[in-house]
C-alpha cells in the first residue's frame, strides 16, 4: 500500500488522495474512475475491501492518521468513509479541526466552499451536543445506580472470603506470585489487598 508520506514531492506539499470501499465481489473501478475524473492520481487511492464487518476498516484507519493539514482526501460518498451519522460527526469533525480537507464528489460537500465549511460547522454543533447526550445519559445511569444502593466503579476484584485467604497463604510464607496464580489476579491485585508482615 503506498504510504502517504510518499505522495509528497517535497515534505511541505499537501497529499491529495482517494478512498474506495468495496463490499467482497463487488468491482472498485466506479468508484477510482469517478476519483480520477476529479483529478486524483490512480496510484494515490485507497482501496479497502470489506468482509461484511460494518466497522473494520483497517485501511481507512491506517490513512487517516497520517493526514497533515493541507492534505485532500476524496472519495464518491460520504458513505465510503464513515460508517454511522456519529461516526461522520465525530471523525468529520476531527478531519476539518486538524485542517483536512474533504471532498465527497457525487454529493458535492467540499470542505473548502462555503457550503462545505457550514456544513462542517454544523457537524461541530452535532459533536459537542452528542457529547452532552452521553455526559448527561452517564449522569443519569449512576444517580438511578445509587439510588438502588450501587456504586460507581470496578467491583472489588477478590471477594472478602478471598482477601482473607490470600492473607492467610502470604502470612504462610506462600510467595505473592503463586498466590495471584491460585486466584488468578495480577500481583498487583494481592498487594493491593494484603497486610504485609512486620519484623
Amino acid at each position: 500500500m503506498t504510504t502517504v508520506s510518499s505522495l509528497r514531492p517535497t515534505p511541505s506539499a499537501p497529499a491529495v488522495v482517494g478512498y474506495v470501499r468495496t463490499a467482497a465481489g463487488q468491482s472498485p473501478v466506479p468508484q477510482i474512475n469517478a476519483l480520477m475524473r476529479v483529478g486524483v492520481a490512480e496510484e494515490y487511492i485507497y482501496i479497502e475491501r470489506t468482509n461484511g464487518h460494518k466497522t473494520a476498516w483497517p485501511e481507512r484507519d491506517l490513512l487517516l492518521p497520517q493526514l497533515r493539514s493541507g492534505d485532500t482526501i476524496t472519495v464518491t460518498r460520504l458513505d465510503r468513509l464513515f460508517y454511522s451519522v456519529q461516526n461522520l460527526i465525530i471523525v468529520g469533525t476531527d478531519l476539518r479541526d486538524r485542517g483536512i480537507r474533504l471532498h465527497a464528489v457525487e454529493q458535492d460537500i467540499d470542505s473548502n466552499t462555503l457550503e462545505g465549511r457550514d456544513f462542517f460547522g454544523m457537524m461541530s454543533v452535532f459533536a459537542a451536543l452528542h457529547h452532552e447526550f452521553v455526559r448527561a445519559a452517564t449522569n443519569d445511569g449512576l444517580a438511578a445506580a445509587r439510588t438502588r444502593g450501587k456504586t460507581g466503579g470496578r467491583p472489588p476484584r477478590l471477594t472478602p472470603e478471598q482477601v482473607e485467604q490470600a492473607q492467610q497463604l502470604y502470612d504462610s510464607g506462600i510467595p505473592v506470585p503463586k498466590i495471584a496464580r491460585t486466584f488468578k489476579s495480577a500481583r498487583a491485585t494481592i498487594y493491593r489487598y494484603i497486610t504485609p508482615k512486620c519484623d
